[in-house]
């Protein structure tokens, strides 16, 4: 990729359950890098987000994401929190670990705030890097070590990426970003080594 491409934003969000439309958005995270290599990072952001109808909240989400009213006490409305993640990254690429959850939320609740994708300057294509991250693993041979959910965990686990704080939005945005630095590494060894569709992009 070339060094003046558009940044990269990797995304993560918690929330109150797995039904956009009811759950609704707790964190907000992301980790912003410059979109060609070595990718250094240039920003990274984590919002809480005061949830609106707590009643309808799944208590096993509430649990995995720690969630405590003394924790979310300075918590932003809904709205601040789109505009925020609106303005931090604006005009990045968006990658995350299985994204169309993320974008189930993050898109409509811009939206609720008056503002789209063309008014955060972002494209309509999410990339996930889970896919990138099976496309890999059958490259190398090792897709069913993996199968059938590969998921974030275990390509940490793959990698050597610590993510002591999982299910945080900013935690879960680093190892993913973390992991994107690495399969963008091991995708030019395959292709320094003549493999086919051996690329990140």
């Amino acid at each position: 990729m070339a060094s003046d491409a558009r940044p990269i934003a990797f995304i993560d969000v918690e929330t109150t359950g797995t039904w956009p439309g009811k759950h609704e958005l707790l964190e907000v995270g992301a980790v912003v890098a410059a979109g060609g290599a070595p990718f250094a990072v240039t920003d990274s952001f984590e919002v809480k987000i005061k949830p609106a109808r707590l009643s309808d909240a799944d208590p096993e989400a509430l649990r995995v994401n720690r969630f405590s009213e003394e924790e979310w006490k300075d918590a932003l409305p809904e709205d601040a929190a789109a505009r925020e993640f609106c303005r931090r990254v604006s005009g990045a690429s968006l990658w995350g670990w299985n994204v169309g959850f993320d974008r189930a939320f993050l898109e409509p609740a811009l939206n609720r705030a008056g503002l789209g994708l063309e008014t955060c300057n972002l494209d309509y294509t999410w990339y996930d890097l889970k896919i990138e991250f099976r496309r890999w693993a059958i490259l190398v041979g090792r897709e069913a070590e993996f199968t059938p959910r590969f998921s974030l965990g275990a390509a940490r686990r793959c990698f050597g990426v610590g993510n002591e704080d999982a299910h945080r939005a900013l935690s879960d945005a680093l190892a993913t970003y973390q992991i994107f630095v690495r399969l963008a590494d091991e995708f030019d060894r395959l292709a320094r080594g003549g493999a086919p569709q051996a690329s990140l992009f």
